[in-house]
C-alpha cells in the first residue's frame, strides 16, 4: 500500500467520533482513504451517519499532521500495517462487521491458510486450568494450529507458552501500542513470540493499557480465530467477553467444564448450560467438533451434479461453484471467498441444503452432495 494511503488510514483512525465502522464505510464509500480528504463538506455530509461534528474533524489538518508523525514512527520502529482490504489482512477478522481499519504487527507471521485458535481464560488460573490448557495445545501440536490470546496472566501466557514449546506460531493480541508490554513480567516471552509469531494491535505507539482498550482487544482476538476456547473464567470476566464476541461472529466456541463449587469454571459451565458454547474434554472432541481430522475430504475438489441444476437463484450459483472449486469449506470462508456477508452466505447455504445440493458439516463446514 502507497505511503499516501496508509497516512489516510492513520488520520481516520485517530479522528475522534468515526471509530471502524464508519471509517470503513467512508472508505467504501470514496474507494479509498486519500479520496475522502479531497471531498467537500457537502459531498462528506452525504454520507449516513455521518454528521456535521465528524466532518468538522475530517476536514482539520492537525489530523493530517498527527497521522504524519505517526507513520514516521512505524518506519523507524520496523512495525508493519495491515490494512483492510490488503491481502495480508487477517482472512477471517475481515468478515466481522467491526474489523479495524488498520492493524499493527511486530513479527514475521502470515495469516493466509492457517488455522487460527483463541484460547482465554482467567488471570488466577488454578492447576487443574494449566494441565489442561498445556496438554490440549500439545495434543493439537500435530495440526499446526496458530494459538491466538491476550498476553495476560494466567490461561492467556500458558496458551503462549505451551504454543512455544510444541513450535507452534502465536499471536499476542495487545491492549496498548506495540512499543510497550502489559504486564512487564512477560517481558522475556514477548520477544520470543515476536520470533515465532507476533504481536498484534491496533492501537498507535504509546496507547497504555486502558481498561477500555481491552474489550476493543477482546474483538482482535475472537474475530482472528475460527474458534475460541475458554479453559476457565469466573461469571465475569474478559473471557466471557471474547467467548460472546466470538459466539456474535458465529464462530465456533468451546468452553471446559468445571465442578460446580468451582469459581473458575462457573463461567464455562454457565456458557455451556446457555447453549453458547460446546462442552469440551480432549483435543480429540475438538479435532472431530471443527472436523480438522478429514484433510483429505477437504482438500479434494467436490463433485456434484449441481451444474446441472437449473434451480439455482441468485447467489446460490456462486456459493455452489465455490464449493465446487475448493472442496469443503468453513462458513466464513464461503463468504469471504464469494464477497458476501455471512449472514446472507448461511441463508444461501439454507436454501442449498433445502434443495439437496450442499451437505453440512461439523465445525460450520459445507461442502457439496457427492463431494
Amino acid at each position: 500500500m502507497e505511503e499516501n494511503e496508509i497516512v489516510a488510514k492513520l488520520r481516520l483512525q485517530v479522528i475522534p467520533g468515526i471509530g471502524p465502522v464508519n471509517a470503513r464505510k467512508l472508505v467504501r464509500h470514496f474507494r479509498s482513504a486519500s479520496d475522502i480528504f479531497r471531498e467537500s463538506e457537502n459531498a462528506l455530509l452525504q454520507i449516513p451517519g455521518i454528521g456535521g461534528g465528524i466532518v468538522k474533524n475530517l476536514l482539520d489538518e492537525k489530523f493530517q499532521r498527527l497521522a504524519e508523525r505517526e507513520f514516521v514512527r512505524i518506519q523507524r520502529d520496523g512495525m508493519r500495517c495491515l490494512a483492510f482490504g490488503d491481502p495480508e489482512f487477517p482472512p477471517l477478522l475481515r468478515q466481522c462487521a467491526d474489523a479495524p481499519l488498520l492493524l499493527f504487527l511486530r513479527g514475521a507471521i502470515s495469516f493466509e491458510k492457517k488455522r487460527f485458535i483463541s484460547i482465554v481464560g482467567t488471570r488466577n488460573m488454578t492447576s487443574r486450568g494449566r494441565s489442561f490448557c498445556e496438554r490440549f495445545v500439545a495434543d493439537l501440536s500435530p495440526y499446526a494450529p496458530v494459538v491466538v490470546s491476550g498476553l495476560a496472566f494466567g490461561v492467556d501466557i500458558c496458551a503462549h507458552q505451551a504454543a512455544l514449546r510444541q513450535g507452534l506460531e502465536t499471536v499476542a493480541c495487545l491492549a496498548h501500542g506495540l512499543d510497550q508490554v502489559y504486564p512487564q513480567a512477560h517481558s522475556a516471552v514477548v520477544s520470543k513470540i515476536q520470533e515465532q509469531g507476533g504481536l498484534l494491535s491496533e492501537f498507535w505507539l504509546g496507547t497504555t493499557p486502558e481498561p477500555m482498550n481491552f474489550v476493543r482487544r477482546n474483538r482482535i482476538i475472537a474475530g482472528l480465530s475460527e474458534a475460541t476456547v475458554v479453559v476457565e473464567s469466573a461469571v465475569k470476566g474478559g473471557s466471557l467477553i471474547t467467548a460472546d464476541l466470538a459466539f456474535g461472529y458465529n464462530r465456533e466456541v468451546f468452553s471446559v467444564p468445571g465442578r460446580p463449587g468451582d469459581v473458575y469454571s462457573q463461567g464455562c459451565n454457565l456458557m455451556i448450560r446457555n447453549q453458547k458454547a460446546q462442552l469440551l474434554q480432549t483435543a480429540e472432541e475438538f479435532v472431530s467438533s471443527m472436523n480438522w481430522d478429514s484433510d483429505r475430504i477437504h482438500n479434494r475438489p467436490a463433485q456434484s451434479a449441481w451444474r446441472n441444476r437449473e434451480d439455482l437463484q441468485g447467489d446460490e450459483g456462486s456459493v455452489a461453484g465455490f464449493l465446487a472449486d475448493r472442496g469443503e469449506q468453513l462458513l466464513d470462508e464461503i463468504a469471504f471467498g464469494c464477497q458476501l456477508p455471512v449472514k446472507e452466505v448461511a441463508a444461501v447455504l439454507f436454501q442449498l441444503e433445502m434443495k439437496g445440493v450442499v451437505d453440512p458439516r461439523p465445525g460450520k463446514r459445507f461442502r457439496l452432495k457427492g463431494g
